[in-house]
């Protein structure tokens, strides 16, 4: 892991030299979708975006499973996540790692996924034991990732649906991970169900399928803009139904992914053309 960092700060450096700014999330509207993802069939539970191969993961809760896609969520490959248990959260790290999050038993498990990887084992991953108190109903939802802080956001679902900051403790130590509560992140939201983190506008995508909006938070977890996900809003003609994954990519790109097998993708909505008035005779 220690090896990795300076590659991972490195490309993230890049990526985020070139990225533009995201916009405020309602100047998004509809561009694709729904479409049916590749390869799932049902309980699309999270979702990230890799950088460095321009697809989409998604991980599955049941069976315990990750899917990559084509960023127009055409099947790619599957990875088997053998002895995982209801894994309802994905985000890239950077390279072949990627975080996974399990609900009921409050952990981070670390995999490292090659290109031609078609299983991974829970026994042989790293694994970050969070103090978050959760079980069977109410566990970890989401997970995002700071490059730059080294630091995870992770997501309690529902019941006081909560926003977490995890520090993972020095590599070899014995200590737990440190973990803090964003009190203002998804204030008022019904429940929490998916996260990212823009790191170049240092803002925190917040997704609630039960609010049928993606929140925008600042560091400090404040509201700065949200996207409507109900039908009628965002170029929408019907809401969409338990949304459970959000991803940004690149070129600002936003998808959304709903069980049982959806895709989404919103993008800045284009300005509309002025019409040209003809100039009057004098």
């Amino acid at each position: 892991m220690r090896k990795l960092l300076p590659t991972v700060a490195l490309l993230f450096g890049l990526a985020l030299s070139q990225a533009e700014p995201l916009p405020c999330l309602d100047q998004y509207t509809l561009a694709k979708g729904p479409m049916v993802i590749g390869g799932v069939s049902k309980n699309a539970s999270g979702l990230t975006y890799h950088a460095g191969r321009d697809t989409l993961f998604v991980v599955l809760d049941a069976p315990q499973r990750i899917v990559e896609l084509s960023l127009a969520g055409s099947f790619k490959r599957k990875i088997n996540l053998n002895k995982f248990d209801d894994t309802e959260g994905i985000t890239w790290l950077g390279e072949n790692r990627f975080a996974l999050v399990e609900e009921a038993r409050g952990n981070i498990i670390i995999v490292e996924l090659e290109p031609k990887d078609g299983g991974v084992s829970w026994k042989k991953a790293t694994r970050i034991r969070t103090d978050i108190k959760v079980n069977l109903t109410n566990g970890l939802e989401g997970i995002a990732y700071d490059p730059l802080a080294k630091r995870f956001f992770v997501a309690r679902e529902k019941n006081s649906p909560a926003v977490f900051k995890i520090i993972p403790p020095k590599p070899e130590s014995d200590v737990p991970p440190t973990s803090i509560m964003m009190s203002l992140a998804g204030r008022g939201l019904r429940d929490i169900s998916g996260l990212h983190y823009d790191a170049k506008g240092e803002r925190l995508l917040i997704l609630s399928h039960e609010s049928a909006c993606v929140v925008a938070a600042n560091k400090y977890g404040i509201e700065i803009c949200r996207l409507l996900l109900r039908g009628g809003k965002s170029g929408l003609s019907r809401t969409i139904v338990k949304a459970e994954g959000i991803a940004l990519d690149k070129r600002g790109a936003l998808y959304v992914v709903s069980e049982p097998n959806l895709l989404y993708v919103f993008e800045k909505a284009k300005p509309e053309p002025q019409s040209s008035k003809g100039k009057g005779s004098e």
